[in-house]
């Protein structure tokens, strides 16, 4: 695996850290603490992997996106040799608001 792509999806992790801490530690219906680390932690192992627990973890805890950041995972997702239909399900929540 590219050194190069590791990097990336490690520093998307921990750009989108503190809205995905924030918002999996505190919810209603299934708190989550930790979840940063972990994914991490998976990137390190795995570079592949960690995007697309990154990807469930934004999409399952409806995290909010910018449309620059979607479009950056759709490069990852070639990249990593995901289908479209792997990072993009229609399940993100894209908003105009954030920059990015």
């Amino acid at each position: 695996m590219d050194e190069a792509v590791k990097e990336a999806v490690a520093a998307e992790v921990r750009s989108v850290g503190p809205a995905l801490e924030q918002t999996t530690a505190h919810h209603a219906y299934s708190p989550l603490d930790g979840v940063v680390p972990a994914l991490q932690r998976a990137v390190d192992i795995d570079p592949g992997l960690g995007f697309r627990l990154l990807l469930r973890a934004l999409k399952g805890y409806f995290v909010p996106i910018s449309q620059a950041r979607y479009e950056r995972y759709l490069e990852f997702g070639d990249e990593l040799g995901l289908g479209e239909d792997v990072v993009d399900d229609r399940d993100f929540t894209l908003s105009p608001d954030l920059l990015d």
